[in-house]
C-alpha cells in the first residue's frame, strides 16, 4: 500500500487514478518540447521537469511513478536507446520521490510533522527551494553518470550543467506557483501571506522570462549552437532567480514576521472567538494570544491594542446582560404570575350560572401585553338583579392593571341593590380621584338588569357605546350619553339612564381595542365591520358570538401586533325571572 499526501494509507484504485494523471499531465508536456527544443541526442529544454517533484510531493510513490514512466515512454517514442531508457526510469523515479521523502520527513522547527506541501510561509518556500535543489543536484550527477557509462559527455560538463540549470529553474519559476494554486484549489482559501508570496513569485517569473529573452538575444549574436545558447540562457535565468530570491526571502520574512502572519492569526483568532460564541475560547485565552503584538508601534499593535479592548468592553457588556437578563427573567416569571391573578380576578367559568335560565351571558379579555388595562365584570346584585361592567384604563401593562384592580373593586362594592347607579359612578370617581398621582383615568359602563321587568339601568363614564340586538332582528348602535371618564375631574355627577329589553334581546359591551384594531395598511377595522360581523352571528350563543368577533378582528389585523386590550361581553335576555322563586346568588 502507498500513502498519500496526509501520509494515510491510500487505497491502489485511488492510486491508480493518480498515477495515470502524473503521467497523461506529464507525457502532453513533454512530447511537444522534445520536438521543437531538441538541444542534443539525449537532452532537451524540459519545463516537465517540474512535474516529478510536484506530483511526487502530492501523491507521494504513485504520482513519481506516473512521470517516471511517462519520460520512459517518450524516451522509446524519441528513439533512444532501450538500455539508456531502461537506465533512466530510476533516476527519473527518484527526481519524483526523493522531493516527497524530504518534505514529508524533515518537519520545520514548531511542526510537529509537515503538512500538505503549501507555499504559504517563507519557511515553506525556502525549504522547497532547498529540496529542489538537493534534487537537481542529485538526478543531475547520476544522469551525468549513465551517459558518460554510455559515452555521450563527462560526469560534469556543460551538457549536466545545463541539465541541472533547467530542473533548478523550471522547479522553481513553475513549481512555486503550481503549489500555490493547487493548495487554493484543494482547500478554497488563500490567505493573505499566500497572495503576497504568489505575486512576489509572479514577479520572479516575469523577470526570469525577460531575463530569457535578453539572454536570447545576445547569446544568439555569439553562436546558434543549442547546447551554448540554453548554457548561456540558464546561467542568466538562475542568476536572475536567486537575486530575486534573495530579496523577495527577505522582505517576505519582514512582512510575516510585522504584518500578514499576526493579521491572520488575529483574524482567525477573531473568527474562532465569533464562531465558538466565547464558550471555548474564553476570552482570557484571546487576550493572551493577542499579547505579544500588543506593543508593536504600528497598524498591528494598534489592532491587537482594540481587539483586547473590544473583549474587555464584550466581557462587561455580557457580565451586565446577563445580569439584566436574570432581571428580566424574574421580571417575566412575576408577569405570567400576575397574568394569572388579573386573569382570577375576572369571572372567567362559564357558564356563569348555570342555575339560572333566565339570561346567558360570555365575556372575554385578551391584553396587550402581559397583563392590561381592561376589565369586565358581571355579577347579581341580589337574586332578581344582574349588573354587567365594562371599563378601559388608560395606559397598558402593570400600572393600568393596578389600577383596574382598584376600579373594579370600587365599583362591585358600591353597587347595591336599590342603590342609583348615578350615585355608584359618582363616589368611585372621587376616591380614585383621592389617590391618583400617576393622572390615570377609567372609562366605563355599567348596567344592572332587573330579570323580572327587563329593565337594564345604566350609567356611562365615557365608554363606547354598546350595541342591543332586539328580538328577530339585528345588532344595531345604542345612543347613550357619554358621562366625563372616572378619576379624571373630582365632584363630577353622573346620570343613570334606562332601556327597556325584552326576552330574546341581547347586549354587546366591548373596549376601544375592537374598532381600533390596525392592519399593516393602518386601517381601523372599525365600528362599520363590527356592526357586520355582530350581524353575521347574531343567531349564535354569546360565547360563539365574541369567539368569531375575535376571529374577524385576526384576520382583519393580520401579523401586526396587537396594539391595545381586546375586552368583549354579551348578555342574552332569555326569560323573564318569576317573583317568589328563591334563588342561591
Amino acid at each position: 500500500m502507498a500513502q498519500n499526501i496526509t501520509g494515510e494509507n491510500l487505497n491502489w484504485k485511488k492510486g491508480l487514478q493518480y498515477f495515470i494523471l502524473s503521467a497523461v499531465v506529464y507525457f502532453i508536456v513533454t512530447m511537444p518540447v522534445r520536438h521543437f527544443f531538441s538541444l542534443m541526442p539525449v537532452a532537451e529544454m524540459r519545463p516537465a521537469a517540474v512535474f516529478p517533484p510536484l506530483f511526487g510531493m502530492i501523491y507521494g510513490f504513485w504520482g513519481a511513478l506516473g512521470c517516471a514512466v511517462a519520460n520512459l515512454i517518450a524516451d522509446i517514442g524519441t528513439g533512444y536507446s532501450l538500455s539508456m531508457c531502461i537506465c533512466s526510469f530510476p533516476i527519473q523515479f527518484l527526481m519524483g520521490i526523493l522531493p516527497y521523502l524530504l518534505w514529508y520527513r524533515i518537519p520545520l522547527r514548531g511542526e510537529e510533522k509537515p503538512s500538505f506541501p503549501k507555499m504559504d510561509t517563507t519557511a515553506h518556500v525556502l525549504k522547497y527551494m532547498l529540496i529542489i535543489l538537493v534534487d537537481s543536484a542529485v538526478v543531475t550527477i547520476l544522469l551525468g553518470m549513465e551517459m558518460k557509462a554510455f559515452g555521450i559527455t563527462e560526469v560534469f560538463s556543460k551538457a549536466t550543467f545545463m541539465m541541472f540549470l533547467n530542473n533548478l529553474d523550471f522547479c522553481y519559476v513553475l513549481g512555486l506557483p503550481l503549489f500555490t494554486l493547487v493548495s487554493v484549489w484543494r482547500e478554497r482559501h488563500i490567505s493573505l501571506n499566500e497572495r503576497l508570496i504568489l505575486i512576489f513569485l509572479m514577479l520572479v517569473l516575469l523577470a526570469a522570462f525577460l531575463t530569457g529573452i535578453t539572454s536570447w538575444r545576445e547569446a544568439v549574436h555569439v553562436s546558434t549552437q543549442p547546447q551554448y545558447l540554453w548554457t548561456r540562457i540558464w546561467t542568466n535565468i538562475a542568476t536572475t532567480i536567486n537575486i530575486f530570491f534573495l530579496v523577495e526571502i527577505a522582505f517576505l520574512l519582514y512582512m510575516e514576521k510585522r504584518i500578514t502572519v499576526p493579521i491572520e492569526k488575529l483574524a482567525h483568532l477573531a473568527n474562532n472567538y465569533v464562531q465558538l460564541g466565547g464558550e471555548k475560547l474564553n476570552s482570557k485565552d484571546f487576550k493572551d494570544a493577542c499579547a505579544p503584538y500588543v506593543n508593536d508601534h504600528m497598524e498591528v499593535g494598534n489592532l491587537a491594542k482594540s481587539y483586547v479592548r473590544m473583549i474587555t468592553d464584550l466581557d462587561e457588556y455580557m457580565e451586565h446582560l446577563t445580569k439584566v437578563t436574570a432581571e428580566k427573567e424574574r421580571i417575566g416569571a412575576e408577569l405570567d404570575v400576575a397574568t394569572h391573578i388579573q386573569s382570577s380576578m375576572l369571572p372567567s367559568t362559564f357558564p356563569a350560572f348555570p342555575d339560572r335560565n333566565e339570561f346567558d351571558i360570555y365575556a372575554t379579555m385578551n391584553p396587550a401585553k402581559e397583563v392590561g388595562g381592561d376589565f369586565y365584570d358581571f355579577f347579581m346584585v341580589d337574586d332578581t338583579h344582574l349588573a354587567v361592567v365594562m371599563a378601559d384604563v388608560s395606559g397598558k401593562g402593570v400600572p393600568a392593571a393596578l389600577f383596574m384592580v382598584i376600579g373594579k373593586t370600587l365599583i362591585k362594592d358600591h353597587t347595591q341593590p336599590k342603590g342609583s347607579l348615578g350615585d355608584v359612578f359618582t363616589d368611585v370617581n372621587n376616591l380614585l380621584c383621592a389617590s391618583n398621582s400617576e393622572g390615570m383615568f377609567i372609562t366605563a359602563f355599567e348596567g344592572v338588569l332587573d330579570l323580572v321587568t327587563g329593565e337594564l339601568r345604566y350609567v356611562n363614564a365615557g365608554h363606547e357605546i354598546p350595541y342591543i340586538c332586539r328580538k328577530n332582528d339585528n345588532f344595531e348602535p345604542y345612543k347613550v350619553k357619554a358621562g366625563f371618564v372616572l378619576a379624571g375631574m373630582e365632584q363630577m355627577q353622573y346620570k343613570e339612564e334606562s332601556v327597556q329589553l325584552e326576552v330574546g334581546d341581547r347586549l354587546f359591551l366591548y373596549t376601544d381595542g375592537v374598532p381600533e384594531a390596525t392592519n399593516a395598511n393602518s386601517e381601523l377595522y372599525g365600528s362599520e365591520r363590527l356592526c357586520q360581523c355582530l350581524n353575521r352571528n347574531k343567531d349564535t350563543t354569546p360565547e360563539v358570538l365574541l369567539k368569531r368577533v375575535k376571529g374577524d378582528v385576526d384576520l382583519f389585523v393580520g401579523d401586526v401586533p396587537q396594539f391595545d386590550d381586546i375586552t368583549m361581553l354579551c348578555l342574552e335576555y332569555k326569560e323573564q325571572c318569576k317573583k317568589g322563586i328563591e334563588y342561591r346568588i
